[in-house]
């Protein structure tokens, strides 16, 4: 029998931002689709072949890890300010990241290390993580949802 492997993320169509649909089984897995679907709009190429990514990014000492400790009242806000702050990394340090291991995660809180590769440039440059159309929600036991605008 073949397991069938969760959806991520999706791409909605959108006039002038770019709209995404992210997809997890708890609100942790949401957060870390979500900061992969970001560094995905950044950089696909870079993100499609993460594992390789790493492993490349390493050996070129392209490599770069940032800890991340951001506080908010909720989900929904604690998301748009985690990849807000992931954002300003990495407009700071040239980099697109696509993973996070979390040392701390709550309702409130998320702490830990997000780790990226450093590009050359971005495919999109995404100016700024809204806080249109954001609801971090479960839509059945174990199937959270949030959609995510980008103003590119």
């Amino acid at each position: 029998m073949v397991k069938e492997i969760p959806k991520k993320f999706e791409i909605l169509e959108h006039t002038a931002d770019i709209r995404l649909k992210v997809f997890g089984s708890s609100p942790k897995e949401l957060f870390k689709n979500a900061l992969y679907a970001m560094g995905y709009v950044q950089k696909p190429d870079i993100v499609e072949q993460s594992t390789v990514g790493r492993i490349i990014g390493r050996l070129r000492g392209r490599r770069v890890v940032e800890e991340v400790a951001i506080e908010s009242m909720d989900y929904d806000t604690l998301l748009v300010d985690f990849l807000s702050g992931v954002l300003s990394y990495s407009d700071t340090q040239n980099a697109v990241f696509f993973d996070v291991k979390f040392k701390e995660f709550s309702e409130n809180k998320a702490e830990g290390l997000i780790y990226g590769v450093k590009v050359d440039d971005f495919d999109k440059d995404i100016k700024a993580v809204t806080y249109h159309e954001v609801e971090v929600k479960e839509i059945e036991p174990g199937k959270w949802e949030s959609t995510l605008v980008f103003d590119i």
